[in-house]
């Protein structure tokens, strides 16, 4: 089995620990080339293994974020949108893989995103949960079949620290309704009703966001029609499940043509 190197910037952070302790796990396929956090972070220079509640591994937790793009085949972000852009830029100059698991990038983000990918591979998801991925093309599937007549709304639920509202699995959801359709979300999507808003729109899809506690991921998109409803249900109860579709990703990536892909096209392919 061909052994990959991988670099995570964040590691002090929720998903950075969890995909740190799955590298750690799977030793024979993966290899930790460096992971960073801030400079005025309380981890900083902690021994990477005891940090993810392994053994010592006598590798530490780094500021400099240049040992990112040292040996290391690909790098896998699940960070902010702005410090995604800085570290897909420097993969671009150094000719590395990148996955991209961040929420929140703005669509000129995205737009610059597939120029980089002109010369090296880019995953990119909003959620790369292997069951999302099978919802999203459910719910393509599910619009194309029921038709115009049916309304689409979709429910997302997170824990009271997200900081990016409707989440990005939702809007992920929502395109694949309005590409169904032959739409652009943008041109449909309802996010905010309060107070007197008027009428449902019949073409319009419609977002509503909870947040508290600890929720991981819950996402439910809802067909509706007269006398019938359809309900299509996603719940992540572990975050192991995100970090485990962004290495799955990864590993494909580490030997994948330059090129804009999304988790989908990494399963399709043999990923």
């Amino acid at each position: 089995m061909k052994k990959i190197s991988l670099s995570i910037p964040g590691g002090n952070g929720r998903m950075g620990k969890t995909l740190l302790g799955l590298i750690i796990e799977n030793e024979k396929k993966y290899n930790l080339a460096s992971s960073t956090c801030l400079p005025n972070e309380n981890e900083v220079g902690f021994d990477i293994g005891l940090l993810v509640g392994k053994s010592k591994i006598s590798k530490k937790l780094e500021t400099d974020s240049s040992s990112l793009f040292q040996n290391s085949d690909v790098l896998i972000d699940f960070t902010v949108p702005e410090a995604t852009m800085f570290h897909a830029k420097k993969c671009y100059e150094n000719n590395m893989s990148i996955v991209i698991g961040t929420t929140g990038l703005s669509e000129s983000q995205e737009e610059e995103l597939l120029i980089l990918s002109k010369k090296i591979p880019i995953v990119y998801s909003a959620n790369f949960s292997i069951g999302v991925t099978l919802l999203s093309s459910l719910v393509s599937s599910s619009t194309k079949m029921l038709g115009s007549e049916w309304d689409i709304e979709i429910l997302e639920m997170h824990h009271k620290h997200k900081i990016d509202a409707p989440s990005g699995t939702a809007l992920l959801l929502g395109k694949s309704a309005a590409k169904a359709r032959g739409q652009e979300l943008s041109d449909v999507k309802s996010v905010s009703r309060d107070g007197i808003v008027g009428k449902r729109k019949d073409s319009e899809i419609g977002f509503a966001v909870l947040r508290g506690g600890d929720i991981v991921g819950e996402h439910t998109v809802l067909f509706s029609h007269q006398g019938e409803r359809i309900e299509l249900v996603h719940k992540a109860t572990d975050r192991s499940i995100f970090a485990s579709g962004a290495l799955r990703a990864s590993y494909w990536a580490a030997s994948a043509d330059p090129g804009f892909y999304s988790l989908s096209d990494v399963l399709k392919n043999g990923g």
